[in-house]
Formats: structure tokens, C-alpha cells, sequence
């Protein structure tokens, strides 16, 4: 048995795509490090009862172990270097690399008993390894300050909770949000601020639009309207997300993805965002090149937290503020959801659990730590780190606000089905069609509904 579940974490970790992170520590240039030692086998600490810590007294190794390039090697050994400098009994051996292969040497080290007391882990693979085997502590019985953190951000099981349980800490943050041109936004009179729903885009669409007809509220593509629109919309409205990957059943109901599909329609046919065939020249991620955003004839944009400032940088002739993002009144779902690149864990089997998480709450919630380490992995994780980065200039401000909003929306992360390419391409055509009127909301929904049970079975 213990060898399926080692070939099924293997088999996994090696077809999924790790994420790299934004901030520009994206690629994986430095000399590859031992990943999973297994000299010198560590006793299991699965009792859960904490050791005395020993900042003070006996010289002890910790192994840390994580992946990313220059940059994020750069700044984390100088998080390293400050701690061991506080704590000269504790010293912290590197072990960092490229991506290629480090979820195959942490599941074998895993499997093993030989892991690293720390280890940087892939939120898409952890819960392969949280499945498997009980292999990581629980922050909150180690006793590291969490307070930093929003709850609604930490509490989602792809950013480390499990069962109640914190075994894992968010290195970042990534999402979406609204990018709003405040320049143009206070001449018209509009006010993204404060919260409201899906249906005020409409309304303020048209005061746009009686504003100057040549404008438009949002810069949007189909790409982009299926993501950030249609996902959130539908979440909101079914509840959850589109499919319950787990009873391979499709959530929601063919009149709720009509509504969803609806709505899409008035927005093209109302103005608040450009003719299908004018969005088609900026497809994709190409939304920047775009001559009216560039042109300021844009009032806001959905978008990523992580690609606000190249947004922002296509025209920088006005003022930009991140703005909140819709959600239906009677919604107890957010639909939005933010995840982490990446998630840090305490192995079960370190001998020093203690000293462990002594580092990882100097790591998180140290000042100086916090500006060192500063956008190496994503936008940081806490308000606080951010605001930090933000004074340093290491963070634009709407790129701090943007990430505030969304960690406090605490939505459901889409399902593993609809996130699919497969998927995706679907909901990309039914926009596609319902912008250029070939097909009705009632057709689209029907076709879209049955495309993704092909899906599901």
C-alpha cells in the first residue's frame, strides 16, 4: 500500500505545474541544492507535543528547503542570515534549486522519514501529501503568531488548512481584482469603493455611456469575461463552484448558468464593455496593448493583482486605485478566490519542531525579514508585509489594495474540472458566440452544460 501511495504522489507531483510566483523570481537559475537529504534520518515527532526550545542553549541544524531563482535564493538566505544572528545556537542549511524534480525528491524524502524540517511546497500537490500520510504539523499547536494573516485567506484548505488544522503557511498572494482609472472614474462620478453587486456594472455603464459615448466601463476580452465574470458570477449564484469535482456532478443548474450567460449578453449589448469583434484584436493576456485602455477610454478593468502594474504602465498619465469586486446580495458564497504560489510546511518528522517554527514566525512576521524577503515570492501574504513593501516602494499601492480585497473575500478556488484548458475553451467559445449573437443565453447554457458532462464522466 505504502508503495501506491508513494507512485501516486510521484505520478502527481510530476504533471502538475508548479507555480513560480511572480515579482520577478520566476525562473529557476540557481545550482541545484539537495532537496531531500536522506543523510541523517530524523526522528518522528508525530506525538505532537512540542519540544523545549532551544534558542539559547544546544547547537542545532535546521534544513530548509525550497525552490526559485536568484532573487527569491537571494533574499530568503538573508532572512537565514538575520535569524542565525539572533539565534547563533541555530544554524539553517539551504537546500534550493529549480523546480525540475523537487516534488519527486520531497515525496521520496517524505515517504522516507528524511524530509526537511522546512519545506516550500506546491499548493496544487499538497494535498496529494495531506491525503497520503500524515507528514506536517499544525502551526497552530507549534504556536507561530498567525494574527498578521486574514483569516478568510488562511482558512482556505489550498492556502494550508486542513481539517481545522494549519499545516500549512502562504508564502504570497494571487488573485483577481478591479483596476479602476480614477482619473476618468471621479469625472464621470463613479465610485468603486464601496461594495455592490453585479447588476450596478449595468447602471454604471450607462452613465458612462451618457457621459461620452466612445467610452466604455470596462476593458474586458472573452478570455477574461469567462475567468473573472462568469466563474464569480456563477459561483456566487450556485453556491459553489460549477462541478463538485469529488461526486463528479455538475453544480450548477442550467437556468443559473442562462442567468449567468444573460448578464454577459447585456453587457455587450448595453455598451459596458467593447463589440466581441473589437475585443478580438487583444485576446489572451494582451489586454495592456490594448489602444483604448491606452488611450484612457476605459473606466476600470478586471484583472490580476499580479498584472496590475503592467495594466497601470500602459497608461501612466492618470491615478489607479484597486476597487471591490461585485458579489450578489443573497450570495453565501464569495465566488472570488485568492491562492498562494506556494505553501511552507513543518515536517513531522524534524527533531526540532520548535526551533522550526521559531524561524517560520521570524520569516512571517518579522519587519525586517518581511522587507528583506519582499516580493521574491508574489505579492507577500499579510496586510502588514504589504504595507512594508508598499513604504519601501517595493509594491505599487493599488497592487496592496488589490491583494487586501481579495484575501478578504475568502471565495471557493474553481474545481479541478472546470479549471481545466478543456473547460475553459468551452466557456471561452460560449462568451465568443453570445458576444457576436450567434447563439442566445438559453442555447449557450444548454450546449455549455452538456460539453462539460463529457467532462465530468
Amino acid at each position: 500500500m505504502k508503495k501506491k501511495i508513494l507512485t501516486l504522489i510521484l505520478s502527481l507531483s510530476m504533471t502538475t505545474v508548479l507555480l513560480a510566483g511572480c515579482g520577478g523570481s520566476g525562473d529557476d537559475t540557481v545550482q541545484d541544492q539537495a532537496v531531500g537529504d536522506t543523510s541523517g534520518s530524523s526522528a518522528d515527532n508525530s506525538s505532537g507535543a512540542p519540544a523545549k526550545a532551544s534558542s539559547d542553549g544546544d547547537q542545532i541544524t535546521l534544513r530548509f528547503a525550497w525552490w526559485g531563482g536568484d532573487e527569491r535564493a537571494e533574499a530568503t538566505l538573508a532572512v537565514i542570515d538575520q535569524f542565525e544572528k539572533l539565534h547563533p545556537n541555530i544554524t539553517i542549511e539551504a537546500e534550493y534549486g529549480g523546480s525540475d524534480g523537487y516534488h519527486d525528491k520531497l515525496a521520496t524524502s517524505l515517504a522516507s522519514g528524511t524530509a526537511a524540517d522546512i519545506v516550500q511546497v506546491d499548493p496544487e500537490v499538497f494535498p496529494t501529501y495531506v491525503a497520503s500520510g500524515d507528514y506536517f504539523l499544525d502551526y497552530a499547536e507549534l504556536g507561530v503568531d498567525m494574527g498578521n494573516f486574514d483569516e478568510a485567506y488562511i482558512s482556505l484548505e489550498i492556502n494550508g488548512r486542513y481539517d481545522g488544522k494549519q499545516l500549512g503557511l502562504p508564502s504570497g498572494i494571487s488573485g483577481a481584482g478591479l483596476l479602476v482609472n480614477k482619473t476618468l472614474a471621479d469625472q464621470i462620478g463613479l465610485d468603486f469603493t464601496q461594495p455592490y453587486e453585479w447588476k450596478d456594472l449595468l447602471e454604471m455603464g450607462k452613465k458612462v455611456k451618457e457621459y461620452d459615448p466612445e467610452l466604455y466601463l470596462l476593458s474586458m476580452n472573452k478570455e477574461y469575461i469567462a475567468n473573472l465574470i462568469v466563474f464569480n458570477y456563477a459561483k456566487q449564484l450556485a453556491g459553489g463552484t460549477l462541478i463538485d469535482a469529488d461526486a463528479k456532478q455538475i453544480r450548477i443548474t442550467q437556468d443559473q448558468l442562462e442567468e449567468v450567460y444573460a448578464y454577459v449578453k447585456a453587457l455587450f449589448d448595453e455598451g459596458v464593455i467593447p463589440p466581441a469583434s473589437y475585443q478580438a484584436s487583444y485576446s489572451g493576456d494582451d489586454l495592456q496593448n490594448d489602444t483604448n485602455w491606452i488611450e484612457g477610454k476605459y473606466v476600470a478593468t478586471f484583472t490580476y493583482i499580479s498584472t496590475m502594474d503592467v495594466m497601470t504602465a500602459a497608461n501612466a498619465d492618470v491615478e489607479y486605485y484597486a476597487g471591490q469586486i461585485p458579489k450578489l446580495g443573497s450570495a453565501s458564497e464569495a465566488g472570488w478566490a485568492s491562492n498562494t504560489p506556494q505553501v511552507f510546511a513543518i515536517t513531522k518528522t524534524s527533531e526540532h519542531p520548535n526551533e522550526a517554527a521559531e524561524f517560520m514566525d521570524y520569516f512571517f512576521n518579522n519587519e525586517t525579514a518581511m522587507e528583506t524577503l519582499g516580493t521574491t515570492r508574489s505579492v507577500p501574504p499579510t496586510e502588514k508585509a504589504r504595507q512594508i513593501c508598499s513604504d519601501a516602494g517595493l509594491l505599487t499601492e493599488w497592487t496592496m489594495e488589490g491583494a487586501n480585497i481579495a484575501a478578504a473575500m475568502g471565495g471557493t478556488p474553481n474545481d479541478k474540472i472546470s479549471s481545466t484548458n478543456e473547460a475553459k475553451e468551452i466557456l471561452f467559445d460560449a462568451v465568443e458566440s453570445i458576444g457576436y449573437g450567434a447563439k442566445d443565453p438559453a442555447t449557450a447554457a444548454e450546449e455549455t452544460l452538456k460539453l462539460l458532462s463529457g467532462l465530468v464522466e
